[in-house]
């Protein structure tokens, strides 16, 4: 249906065609997914009399050839097999003694309320898992959706839930609440989360209450998780269940030994289960195997797992040799493919036995017929119950020998590139769960991988930094570091490139402060051990002069940029590609400094440069090229920049692909740029798209994507459509400080923004509250010299003028010029531009000489640094004239 009938004109057309009132399902989804699974949810409700019939009729009549819709109106309204999602791991294969409690579940789940949320909580191995699986599957064709989210690891479960958005319609890397806003729209739908096992994410998961329509299944062995919605609990099985379970795989048992094997094994399924497995794969006799566990002390359930261990360990060792690895693994699934695309690093007989096909299904048949693990099509599942029992029977040796393969494994197979390269996200998706484990377990029990492993947790963290998570990326960042000076020392080229890494963090989440001292310090340590000259030194110190320039210490930053680029020339040569990065850098410095002349000179050298040395097409020269448009428009040379910016978008979606990082912001400036100029449908229309790419690309929490919204809001704005505008830059405000925090400075920017939007429709009091706010917090996170404060306290002066407050208006016009002149200098445009919102205070309280000296002055500054035909030498040139009119006026 939302393929036949996507959008509200098709939808209406066929409705009416159906017979139903006008109105009567009001287009109220943000696409057609959601939009006809509502319609679905409501007749499956009974909400028209024989709605469901007459919708499947007048579909046949308009489409009498299409057997699609010969079995009824679920697989009109959903997808393949009935629903529109699925990703439920496969059935379990023994199933027995449940049935009660599934009814149990079952008669909650779909009593007459519309909301439910049943907890299933019980001790490990119990089988909560088991009867989750068993109801999805049973249940199935009841509902819309059915998605299985892990949750043990509390910082993936949202990018679990997130998966669903494409199923419904909605952008790739559109985030969980996104997700879950979308379900309440549909009819009839169940989210499963399983093993809430930790605090954090027993409060992740309360998060996501169900709404209508919705079915919530949370497993867990903490009984707090009762307090989500209907417990049931998942008890052992019943004596009768557990001989059944052997017998079943053991036909002709001796019931009685069954029975008191089921006793030793407490009726825990999943030990009985492996008892089971145990006596069907070696022949041995139910009465002489109880007789054996019973002989022995510990646990009877490890007892059974170390026998299965044991003779598999002679038989096939290679399938040892796989579980152990799988047991240093996270328990979510894993593909099997980490284990056979590079059997060269397995070592052993497993080495051996993964490059031969028919071996490999052989070993990994042999742990699912013990019941030692279980396969769900290309992924192998171990259950964290036997992967603990494997890792306790295992010396620390081998344990370190393991950890080191798999961190071999790990990073032979996941992409070290993150920023630019979505393509290989999906990798990174699936494997991150086990990289974290893996990281985790490892670094105090293999010291001979913690390169490996340093390098898959930065690059973990970089990965969830990217994707919104930047509180779990900063703790792995900063546990990085820590590591390797622990074991490696604080002077060690890694843990010197780790605390780089950190310091980059730092800048990205707006503790400037602390990357800052970071970079300082580890500028002065590169000195000290690799030497002034190398070229991890000096790329540090061009981190630093670039952190410098981000808190408004330009002065600082241009002079250590000139060193970083004199250095450079001298070590590394003029052409190399380190010393082209820094005179890109160097004149984005004098840019923000305003000394245009110097920027644009600079910038052109450095297109020209790498389009010799680099080539015309390389991401580079783009960028240099990006930056060269930028400052052109800065300087009012709007058609020079309008052409630079187009060659660049057509270049970077011809060379990196239109869904690239670097297109993204290239289309975001030009279309800022077609703004600039009053080109505003264009405008409009490349920032929609620029939004809805990010969004599907990079993730709607992504740094990138959450300035091109703010960019889009401030172009509703400036075209009229103010609602729509502030309604952008709330989301924007909310997302950036639940993603970013209420410190950083894009956070701040945002709130700058929408503090403007409301002034701008008479909510006065609300806009100087927020620029109240925003210039506090940012003398306070930024300083009181750095030029986003200046252009806060800016940003206030007129809202303080447009109110009547002109006292204060006039103040903080005056104490900003000042700041401005002593901080950036006479000429930048910030500066310029100050002096001219003064003028205009001047001009409002009466002071129309004052008005007048200032603009005549202001107007001769912008002349002589940017030029006659600049935007804005001709904007304060009309302000000049209206400020004589009035002087006129007043003699």
């Amino acid at each position: 249906m939302a393929e036949l009938f996507p959008g509200e004109a098709s939808a209406r057309f066929v409705l009416g065609q159906a017979g139903f009132p006008a109105g009567r399902f009001p287009w109220g989804a943000p696409n057609a997914v959601l939009f006809w699974g509502s319609v679905s949810g409501e007749l499956r409700a009974g909400a028209v009399v024989g709605g469901t019939a007459r919708l499947l009729g007048a579909v046949r009549e308009l489409y009498p050839g299409n057997a699609v819709f010969a079995d009824g109106v679920g697989a009109v309204v959903s997808g393949p097999g009935g629903r529109l999602a699925w990703n439920v791991p496969g059935r379990p294969v023994r199933f027995v003694g449940r049935e009660r409690l599934l009814e149990r579940v079952h008669g909650v789940l779909s009593g007459g309320g519309r909301v439910a949320l049943v907890a299933l909580d019980g001790m490990g191995g119990v089988g909560k898992t088991s009867v989750a699986l068993e109801y999805a599957h049973r249940y199935a064709d009841r509902f819309d959706v059915v998605w299985w989210v892990p949750s043990e690891r509390v910082e993936l479960v949202d990018q679990h839930l997130a998966g669903l958005a494409v199923p419904l319609g909605l952008p790739v890397g559109a985030d969980a609440r996104v997700v879950w806003s979308g379900l309440g729209l549909l009819g009839s739908w169940l989210v499963v989360f399983d093993n809430v096992d930790d605090p954090e994410s027993v409060r992740a998961v309360r998060g996501f209450v169900p709404s209508a329509g919705g079915r919530v299944l949370v497993t867990s062995r903490r009984r707090s998780v009762r307090a989500l919605g209907v417990p049931v609990s998942v008890g052992v099985l019943d004596r009768t269940a557990s001989v059944e379970l052997i017998a079943d795989r053991v036909p002709g048992v001796n019931r009685a030994a069954a029975g008191r094997l089921a006793e030793l094994m407490g009726d825990l399924p999943l030990g009985v289960d492996a008892t089971a497995g145990y006596l069907d794969e070696t022949d041995t006799p139910a009465e002489e195997y109880a007789a054996l566990l019973a002989e022995q002390p510990g646990s009877a359930v490890k007892d059974v797992w170390r026998s299965s261990v044991d003779r598999l360990r002679v038989e096939l060792p290679a399938a040892v040799e796989l579980l152990e690895l799988s047991a240093w693994c996270d328990p979510e699934p894993i593909p099997l493919d980490l284990f056979t695309d590079h059997p060269d690093r397995l070592g052993g007989t497993l080495a051996r036995v993964a490059a031969d096909r028919r071996g490999w299904l052989e070993t990994v048949g042999a742990l699912v017929r013990f019941s030692l693990a279980r396969r769900d099509g290309d992924r192998l599942i171990v259950h964290r119950l036997v992967g603990a029992a494997v890792r306790d029977a295992m010396s620390a040796q081998s344990v370190a020998g393991v950890l080191t393969t798999l961190a071999g494994l790990l990073r032979a197979v996941l992409p070290g590139e993150i920023w630019g390269n979505p393509a290989g996200w999906p990798r990174w998706e699936m494997l991150l769960p086990h990289v974290l484990t893996v990281t985790d377990r490892g670094r105090d029990r293999s010291v001979q991988a913690l390169d490996d492993l340093c390098w898959l947790a930065d690059r973990a963290a970089t990965y969830l930094q990217g994707h919104g998570q930047v509180a779990a990326a900063l703790r792995l960042f900063e546990r990085t570091v820590a590591d390797e000076e622990r074991v490696l020392g604080v002077d060690h080229p890694s843990t010197l490139t780790a605390r780089n890494n950190l310091a980059y963090a730092y800048q990205a989440v707006g503790r400037v402060a602390d990357a800052i001292g970071l970079d300082e310090r580890t500028v002065a340590d590169r000195e000290r051990v690799l030497g002034v000259d190398h070229p991890d030194t000096l790329m540090s110190r061009n981190n630093l002069a670039y952190a410098y320039r981000a808190v408004g210490r330009v002065v600082d930053a241009i002079g250590l940029f000139e060193r970083t680029v004199a250095d450079r020339e001298r070590v590394l040569g003029v052409d190399h590609p380190d010393t082209l990065m820094s005179r890109d850098n160097l004149a984005g410095a004098y840019r923000a400094v305003g000394r245009v002349v110097d920027a644009i000179g600079l910038f052109e050298r450095a297109v020209a440069d790498r389009e010799r040395v680099l080539g015309v097409d390389h991401p580079d020269t783009l960028t240099t090229r990006n930056n060269l448009a930028s400052a052109y428009e800065a300087v009012g040379r709007v058609v020079d920049a309008i052409g630079l910016f187009e060659s660049t978008v057509a270049d970077a979606e011809r060379v990196l692909g239109v869904d690239h990082p670097d297109t993204l912001t290239a289309r975001n400036n030009v279309a800022h740029a077609y703004l600039t100029v009053g080109r505003v449908e264009q405008a409009i229309g490349l920032f929609e798209r620029t939004v809805a790419d990010a969004e599907r690309v990079l993730g709607v929490d992504h740094l990138h994507t959450l300035m091109s919204r703010d960019n889009l809001a401030s172009a509703y704005r400036a075209v009229g459509r103010v609602a729509d505008a502030i309604g952008l830059y709330e989301r924007t405000v909310a997302d950036a400080e639940r993603v970013l925090g209420v410190d950083h400075p894009d956070t701040l920017t945002a709130r700058n923004n929408l503090a403007y939007a409301y002034l701008t429709v008479g909510r006065v009091a609300e806009a100087i509250g927020l620029y109240e706010r925003t210039v506090a917090d940012r003398e306070r996170v930024l300083g009181v010299d750095h030029p986003s404060t200046l252009t806060a306290r800016n940003n206030l002066a007129y809202a303080y003028l447009t109110v009547g407050r002109v006292e204060q208006a006039i103040g903080l016009f005056e104490r900003t010029v000042a700041d401005a002149e002593r901080v950036l200098g006479v000429d930048h445009l910030h500066t310029l531009m100050s002096r001219s919102n003064l003028a205009s205070a001047y001009r409002a309280v009466g002071r129309v000489a004052d008005a007048n000296n200032l603009h005549t002055q202001v107007l001769a500054d912008l002349t002589r640094v940017f030029g006659v035909d600049n935007t804005h030498t001709r904007t304060i040139g009309a302000n000049l004239a209206i400020t004589r009119e009035q002087g006129v006026c007043a003699n």
